[in-house]
């Protein structure tokens, strides 16, 4: 498989498995992630909106340590904010979680070609609630969450890598699909092909490093010749 990118030819390894990345690809959690972040904030008497909260945080690529140190929140009360918010979270996916477009039919339509793969910066309760609403997780070979990679999150590959390996395909034979610039990098930097899908919670530039670029999730089967 081949696309000219100027006067050259970008070649791609015959493509043996997909991976996904979750949130803002495979299911619109992200507004509902912001909303649990603004309300725990509030809480603590930090007003913020969610457009601000998107750019400066959300593309940002910062996680706990750095909202608590983006909003000056004093240590004494990291700990109420942290379970406060993963908790509104949680419940929210449970109650609220939707595909994103046609996610579930589109991995469907991949999954009777090749084996899938999940790698999400997502903690596992996170991904168990998504399940309890979407039943996602039958779709998948392999799951790998936060909680297996701990602190080796996106842009760092060690997941990207630990997910092929348990799905047993070699990193340059496979795809991933993201929604966030760390996606690229993540898989640029396991020597992977990539996919970005751009949404409106995609920063602008994303694109620059992808192999492919498509605007709705279900394009992706066209990318793959299926």
């Amino acid at each position: 498989m081949s696309r000219s990118v100027g006067a050259k030819v970008f070649v791609m390894p015959q493509t043996k498995a997909i991976l996904f990345d979750l949130d803002g690809t495979l299911v619109d959690s992200v507004p509902l992630w912001i909303e649990a972040n603004l309300r725990a904030l509030e809480s603590l008497h930090v007003v913020m909106d969610a457009d601000s909260f998107l750019k400066e945080i959300y593309h940002a690529g910062l996680h706990y340590e750095g909202i608590l140190e983006k909003c000056a929140i004093d240590t004494e009360h990291a700990e109420q904010f942290y379970q406060d918010r993963d908790n509104r979270f949680a419940d929210l996916l449970r109650k609220k979680v939707e595909w994103t477009g046609k996610a579930e039919k589109t991995l469907q339509l991949c999954a009777a070609r090749a084996p899938l793969g999940m790698m999400t910066g997502s903690k596992r309760r996170f991904v168990d609630a998504m399940d309890s609403r979407l039943n996602l997780s039958s779709l998948f070979t392999a799951i790998v969450t936060r909680d297996d990679t701990g602190i080796k999150m996106k842009p760092n590959p060690y997941g990207l890598l630990l997910l092929a390996e348990q799905i047993g395909v070699a990193p340059a034979a496979c795809m991933y699909v993201g929604d966030q610039y760390i996606d690229v990098q993540a898989a640029k930097n396991a020597q992977m092909s990539v996919c970005l899908l751009t949404t409106k919670e995609t920063p602008g530039g994303a694109e620059k490093e992808a192999d492919f670029v498509i605007d709705t999730i279900e394009k992706l089967v066209g990318i793959l010749g299926y």
